[in-house]
């Protein structure tokens, strides 16, 4: 039966495309090992939010509205689906999480927004890491790089890896799970950091020789740099002027510079995974050529 059949009359198209894809989702989900995965995505134009699965909960994220659609519209659309969500999904309301997103500006991505200490565990592919709904702008994990971080793990094995600008860590639970020599994760934030450090314990590893965790400005970091790399994951915010930066930073300007210094550290034959989310990137392969990096 459909969503809209079950006397869900709130935002039907919304409510039909959501349990078609919980039904198409779910148990491909519990097949894979996974307890965090999106189940809507902006399918439809006129519902411009996301719906993530975290175990037992989820959580409705709002991306901002076109400045053409009146935001009462918007806001109405938002409610109309967050209610069809809690009956497609069955899930408490206290259970259900409401972000809503605003173009960030510099820093303000890594706020905090509370402090209720919620955090919980949730499985991927054999690794367990530590999740926050509430406290930050994001969970501590980023949905979309699921598959880049199972490639992370099966690439892993005996390799010397670095993530940086490396977030809560968990490519590096991937890396140090699939067998990696040495992890070295590097990211400008404490709280962030401490986080990786959870999520390797919770894996089973602590920070160690073998498993470094260190705070610093990813590119200064880069440039004293004197290691060497057999698999680097890079994920550099879009922008950034943080006061603990010495420059501002431009991911369509600036991506250059990054692989110049990253090109000091990779063995030949390493690899680096570049990964970024701003919209309408544009690689510089005549650059990259140039450095011999293919």
């Amino acid at each position: 039966p459909s969503a809209v059949s079950n006397g869900a009359t709130l935002a039907p198209d919304f409510a039909n495309r959501l349990q078609k894809n919980c039904k198409k989702i779910e148990k491909w989900a519990q097949q894979q090992g996974l307890d965090a995965y999106r189940l809507y995505d902006a399918d439809l134009p006129e519902y411009n939010l996301a719906v993530d699965r975290y175990a037992d909960y989820i959580v409705v994220q709002e991306y901002a509205a076109p400045k053409n659609i009146d935001p009462n519209k918007a806001r109405q659309r938002l409610l109309d689906a967050v209610s069809a969500t809690l009956q497609v999904t069955g899930v408490d309301t206290n259970k259900l999480v409401l972000k809503v997103r605003q173009k960030q500006k510099g820093s303000n991505q890594y706020e905090k927004l509370g402090n209720q200490g919620d955090y919980f565990d949730v499985q991927e592919y054999g690794a367990k890491l530590w999740v926050n709904l509430t406290d930050y702008l994001d969970t501590g994990l980023f949905l979309d790089h699921r598959l880049t971080r199972k490639m992370v793990g099966e690439m892993a094995q005996g390799k010397d890896f670095l993530n940086l600008f490396a977030y809560t860590g968990s490519a590096t639970v991937h890396a140090a799970l699939g067998g990696a020599k040495t992890t070295t994760t590097v990211d400008m934030s404490n709280t962030y950091l401490n986080w990786a450090e959870q999520n390797l314990i919770l894996n089973g590893f602590e920070e160690s020789r073998q498993h470094k965790i260190i705070q610093a400005d990813c590119l200064q970091w880069l440039a004293e740099c004197k290691q060497q790399y057999d698999l680097i994951f890079v994920d550099p915010p879009t922008f950034s002027n943080s006061k603990r930066m010495d420059d501002s930073w431009d991911v369509q300007r600036d991506h250059l510079k990054l692989m110049t210094l990253l090109k000091n550290i990779i063995r030949s034959n390493g690899t680096i995974i570049f990964s970024n989310n701003k919209r309408g990137f544009k690689m510089d392969f005549d650059g990259l050529t140039a450095l011999g990096l293919q």
